[in-house]
């Protein structure tokens, strides 16, 4: 089974990465002052990529798939580690980064495409994934949905 996804979600985080810097560009005039807007990047940023890193890290401890495209490749459930916490601990860490970046930007702007972020992920991606692993883990992805939150 393939999902219907086709666009891998680290395009998807650039791209939304990119239209935040257009729209700082272009509508810098309602940025707000920050005073802490480089340490909150900071922040958020080695939040983000450490939670991500420890999702991919489970992954690759339990020899499966960290593309959510290859579908093929999905060999085990998950859900030791960072995934008791986040059912999707690496959508997690992109999250936390463009929050990151929407502080540091400080136009309240952003904050819309942090928000299409979400939607759009849970939508097009985890939606079509937890599909998936329902069909190929069963009852024990549908206990672990039960227990665990998809974002945090």
């Amino acid at each position: 089974m393939k999902l219907e996804q086709k666009i891998p979600p680290v395009v998807v985080f650039f791209i939304v990465v990119i239209l935040m810097w257009v729209t700082t560009k272009v509508a810098g005039f309602l940025s707000v002052y920050h005073p802490f807007k480089i340490q909150s990047l900071i922040l958020c940023v080695l939040l983000g990529v450490g939670f991500a890193l420890l999702g991919v890290t489970s992954f690759k401890k339990h020899k499966t798939s960290v593309n959510p495209i290859k579908t093929d490749r999905v060999v085990s459930l998950v859900t030791s580690g960072v995934y008791q916490y986040s059912r999707n601990p690496m959508y997690v860490g992109m999250l936390l980064c463009l929050v990151g970046i929407g502080l540091y930007t400080s136009n309240p702007l952003n904050i819309l495409f942090i928000v299409l972020f979400v939607w759009y992920m849970n939508k097009y991606q985890i939606t079509p994934e937890e599909a998936f692993l329902t069909d190929k883990f069963g009852a024990s992805y549908t206990e672990y949905m039960k227990t665990v939150r998809r974002w945090l």
